[in-house]
């Protein structure tokens, strides 16, 4: 009789034992599906990330716009005129407008007002009207080489300065023209090396100011004599002697590459 009131009592604890295991499983099951909820929602209520707009730059605000074919004007010297280059078509500004016509897929017109030996009180403020007259959507302003060659005392330098900065001031406010200024031109072994760092000085300056690029040509003509080594012979092209201190084709094509580069590069604000 006592065996099977043990039996029966060992039954009960064992009975009572997997009651418990049961509870305990089913509260773990229901801690691990609230857990998972909580991840689940937690996950649903990210915020989607956000993807920054790639920057804009000079070429793809020519590219974007609404002009189905752009105007490039070119106001300079004889280095925009494009001495000692091979033929017009290679000058650095003829390259130049073949690049953005690449670089856009648009039709681009080359307004070249340039002449050879004049300085930025000579011709490039007596010429700004006709810039803005042209209503042009990129231009390179390339003053300073002759300039520099009157000394850095202050009445040339002031004049250069002086117009050089009114002929920004005027492009800028009175056209909506992306604008590039460029920096004196020499050979590495220049007789006004000197100078042109005091000119360049100011046209980084003026560029600064009304937050214009500009093109820095020595970082291609420093301790490089190959971007000028002309043969010295009679430019038909140009119908002038060649010399030593013009740009050669090598240095219109590095002075294209260069233009394009920051075009391509420059992010507008």
């Amino acid at each position: 009789m006592w065996k099977k009131k043990v039996l029966l009592s060992v039954l009960m604890i064992l009975l009572a034992m997997s009651a418990a295991a049961c509870t305990q499983q089913k509260n773990n099951s229901n801690n691990t599906d609230t857990k998972i909820e909580k991840k689940q929602s937690k996950s649903n209520n990210k915020k989607p990330s956000v993807k920054k707009n790639a920057s804009k730059t000079i070429l793809s605000e020519l590219k974007n716009s609404n002009q189905k074919s752009l105007t490039y004007y070119a106001l300079g010297d004889s280095l925009s005129v494009g001495l000692f280059s091979n033929t017009e078509q290679t000058r650095f500004t003829s390259l130049f407008a073949n690049d953005l016509r690449k670089g856009t897929g648009k039709k681009v017109t080359e307004d070249n007002n340039s002449s050879v030996g004049k300085t930025v009180t000579n011709f490039g403020l007596p010429n700004v009207q006709n810039l803005i007259t042209a209503n042009p959507d990129i231009v390179t302003i390339e003053f300073g080489t002759n300039d520099s060659a009157y000394g850095v005392d202050a009445k040339n330098l002031g004049d250069f300065v002086t117009n050089m900065d009114s002929v920004v001031r005027q492009v800028k406010s009175q056209t909506n023209a992306k604008i590039l200024l460029m920096t004196t031109w020499s050979p590495s072994d220049g007789k006004y090396i000197s100078n042109d760092a005091v000119y360049d000085r100011e046209i980084k300056r003026i560029g600064n100011k009304y937050g214009v690029p500009v093109v820095d040509l020595s970082m291609i003509w420093r301790n490089n004599p190959s971007v000028t080594e002309n043969d010295l012979g009679y430019s038909k092209v140009y119908n002038i002697q060649k010399d030593n201190f013009h740009p050669n084709q090598l240095g219109h094509d590095k002075i294209a590459k260069l233009l394009y580069e920051t075009v391509k590069n420059q992010e507008v604000k």
